[in-house]
C-alpha cells in the first residue's frame, strides 16, 4: 500500500529512454513473461502444486513466438518438480546438487536411451511403461524412451548393456535439459530438451476449461511456467500469463485493496501502462519484466480475489492504457510528492510532455497522518566532504551548501557545495538525492530545502553589503541572491560571489568573526521520485470524489485513456 519508492527513482532512468510503443503494436490482453527467479537467484530445482479446485495435473510443452502452446506430454500428478539436468540428491524431501551429509537418494543425470523414436506422447509413454524406471523424453523435437538415472556414464552404460536392447546407449547431462519428477521422490515423469530453440513450459491443468491457480514458493499464480537455462545455468523460472491477470497480481502490492475504488482504478491503469511500455526490459534474461521494484512488485494471486476492490479495479479498467497521442505512456508513480510533482527532465534528463510537474493540493489531507511524510537529515561538513570524495571530487572543507536553482513547482533542481579552497560543486538530476545517501541518512524525496546550522557570516556584526551602495543586511541567514537568469538562490553559510576570475568567497571586513556552519539540515516532504502519479495524492483525490480518469489526467499532463 502506498509504497515508498526511493528505488524507482534510480531504476526507471533506462526505461524512460525506451521508444514508445505505438497503438498498433499492443494486442488485447497480451501475454507477459514475468521473471520470478533468475540470475544469481535462479534455481537448481523448482516445485509446483495444483491449488485444489483450480485444475489438476500438468501439461508439458513449449511456446512459439506468439505464445501458442504445443503440448508434448502430460501428467495427472498434482505435485511435480523441475530439476536442472545434473546429478541431484533427494534428502529430507528436498533436492540438492551437493551430496548431503546424511542419507539420500539419487536422481542421476545419466540414463539409458533406447534407439526407437515415437510419433506421439501416448506411444512413447506406452513404450516407456514396459521398462522399470522407464520414462518419456522429448529431445530435440523427437520422442524417446529413457530408462533409469545413474551417477555417471560407466553405470549408465552398464545398465544399457544389461538391458539387452540393441542400440541402447548411455546418455549424460545436457546444458539445456530439464527433468521433471514427482515431488519428494526420485521418480522421473518426463524429460525435455529443446536445445537452443525452445524451453520447457509447464501448463497447469489437463485443459483450459478451468482457470488454474498454482502454488509456487508459497505464492499462488495464474498462468503457465517456463523454465530456461540461460547459458546452461540454473533454472530461470518465468510466469507467463495474460496482462490482466498480471495486473491483478501487482495491484495489492502497490496500493492497499482497502483504498477507494477510483484510486485503485487509477493505479490499475498505471500498472498496466507501465508494464506494456516496459515489455522486454529483461529480454536478455529471457523474460519481459521482473517481480521486484526494478519493474513492479508482483507476487501472484495470493492477495487477489474477485470480491476485492483490487480485482474490481482491474476488471473495471480492462484493457485501458494511458496514451500520449499514439504512443503508450511511461506511467511512473511514487508514494507521495510532498506538495508537488516534478518534470521528468529535471530528475532523469528525459523530457516527456505528460511527465510535467504539478502543484498538488490534495496530499494536504493526509500529510499530518503519515509518519514518514515529513523528514529531515542533518550532515556535518565532514560528512558532506567525505561523500563528495566518495564520488571522486577532491574537495576541501565544505563551507556552504545551498539550493542554487528551483523548479516552477518549488522543488530543488540544482544544489551547490562550496569548499574552503574556493571551489564549488553543483549537482542535479538523481544526484539531488543520491548525494545525501550516506552514513544511514538520505533525502527521501525531491522536495526539500537546506538550512545551515550555526556559524556566522559578514562583518564583525554579521553585516553583508549589497548593491546599491550603502545597502546592508545583518547576515546571510534568510537572504537570497537573484541570478542573471532570474534564478533565486538562498544564501547560507559563507556566501561566494562570481568574479571575472572565478568563484570567490565574500570576504568580511577586518575584525570579522565569521565562522563556517557546524551542520546542514536537509528537510523535506514526500517519499519517492516525485515524477508522475502520487499514490497518496490519488487516495486523497478519490476521497474527495474525483474519478480515476480525473486523477490520471491531473498527474499526467495531456494524456488520453483508451
Amino acid at each position: 500500500m502506498g509504497k515508498r519508492f526511493m528505488q524507482v527513482a534510480v531504476i526507471i532512468i533506462g526505461l524512460l529512454a525506451a521508444l514508445p510503443l505505438p497503438v498498433s503494436a499492443l494486442s488485447e490482453n497480451p501475454y507477459v513473461r514475468i521473471g520470478l527467479y533468475y540470475g544469481s537467484d535462479a534455481l537448481t530445482s523448482a516445485n509446483l502444486e495444483n491449488k485444489s479446485g483450480y485444475g489438476s495435473g500438468y501439461r508439458f510443452g513449449f511456446f512459439d513466438d506468439s505464445y501458442n502452446f504445443t503440448q508434448v506430454d502430460s501428467t495427472s500428478y498434482t505435485q511435480i518438480s523441475m530439476l536442472k539436468n545434473v546429478n541431484q540428491y533427494l534428502s529430507n524431501g528436498a533436492y540438492t546438487t551437493s551430496v548431503p551429509s546424511g542419507s539420500y537418494s539419487l536422481v542421476g543425470a545419466y540414463h539409458v536411451q533406447l534407439p526407437a523414436t515415437y510419433s506421439s506422447a501416448s506411444a512413447v509413454k506406452s513404450a516407456a511403461s514396459g521398462y522399470t524406471g522407464g520414462f518419456p523424453a522429448y529431445i530435440g523435437g523427437t520422442y524417446r524412451v529413457r530408462v533409469g538415472s545413474y551417477q555417471n556414464t560407466t553405470d549408465a552404460q552398464a545398465a544399457a548393456d544389461a538391458l539387452g536392447v540393441s542400440g541402447a546407449v548411455a546418455v549424460g547431462p545436457s546444458s539445456t535439459a530439464v527433468t521433471v519428477t514427482r515431488t519428494k521422490t526420485t521418480t522421473i515423469l518426463f524429460q525435455f530438451d529443446g536445445g537452443s530453440t525452445s524451453s520447457l513450459v509447464v501448463r497447469p491443468g489437463q485443459n483450459d476449461s478451468v482457470k488454474t491457480i498454482t502454488w509456487f514458493k508459497n505464492n499462488q499464480y495464474y498462468g503457465s511456467f517456463q523454465y530456461k537455462r540461460i547459458s546452461g545455468g540454473n533454472l530461470t523460472v518465468i510466469n507467463v500469463l495474460p496482462m490482466e491477470d498480471y495486473v491483478k497480481g501487482v495491484l495489492p502490492y502497490e496500493m492497499s485493496s482497502t483504498w477507494p475504488l477510483e484510486a485503485l482504478k487509477a493505479q490499475a491503469v498505471c500498472a498496466r501502462s507501465y508494464a506494456a511500455r516496459s515489455l522486454k526490459k529483461h529480454n536478455s534474461a529471457g523474460f519481459d519484466l521482473c517481480n521486484t521494484t526494478d519493474c513492479q512488485v508482483y507476487r501472484g494471486t495470493a492477495s487477489s480475489s474477485s470480491s476485492s476492490n483490487s480485482d474490481k479495479a482491474v476488471d473495471a479498467t480492462y484493457d485501458i492504457y494511458a496514451w500520449s497521442g499514439s504512443a503508450l505512456c511511461q506511467t511512473v508513480y511514487h508514494s507521495c510528492d510532498g506538495g508537488a510533482t516534478e518534470d521528468a527532465k529535471n530528475i532523469w534528463g528525459s523530457d516527456f510532455s505528460y511527465l510535467v510537474g504539478v502543484k498538488d493540493p490534495y496530499e494536504a489531507d493526509i500529510a499530518d497522518k503519515l509518519s514518514y511524510y515529513y523528514w529531515s537529515a542533518t550532515y556535518t561538513p565532514q560528512e558532506l566532504a567525505a561523500r563528495l570524495k566518495e564520488k571522486g571530487y577532491a574537495c576541501g572543507t565544505i563551507v556552504n551548501l545551498f539550493v542554487s536553482a528551483w523548479s516552477d513547482t518549488g522543488n530543488p533542481i540544482k544544489i551547490t557545495f562550496a569548499d574552503s579552497n574556493g571551489k564549488s560543486y553543483s549537482f542535479s538530476g538523481t544526484n539531488l538525492v543520491n548525494i545525501f545517501n550516506t552514513a544511514g541518512k538520505k533525502a527521501k524525496s525531491y522536495r526539500y530545502q537546506i538550512t545551515a546550522n550555526g556559524g556566522t557570516s559578514g562583518g564583525s556584526d554579521g553585516t553583508l553589503y549589497v548593491n546599491p551602495g550603502g545597502g546592508t543586511l545583518p547576515g546571510s541567514k534568510g537572504a537570497y541572491a537573484i541570478g542573471g537568469d532570474g534564478t533565486k538562490i538562498q544564501l547560507t553559510g559563507e556566501p561566494y560571489v562570481i568574479t571575472s576570475s572565478g568563484t570567490q568567497k565574500l570576504t568580511p571586513p577586518s575584525g570579522s568573526t565569521a565562522t563556517t556552519p557546524t551542520s546542514y539540515t536537509v528537510s523535506g516532504s514526500g517519499w519517492g521520485h516525485n515524477v508522475g502519479m502520487s499514490q497518496w495524492g490519488a487516495y486523497c483525490m478519490a476521497q474527495r470524489g474525483y474519478t480515476y480518469d480525473q486523477i490520471l489526467k491531473f498527474y499526467y499532463t495531456g494524456v488520453s485513456l483508451k
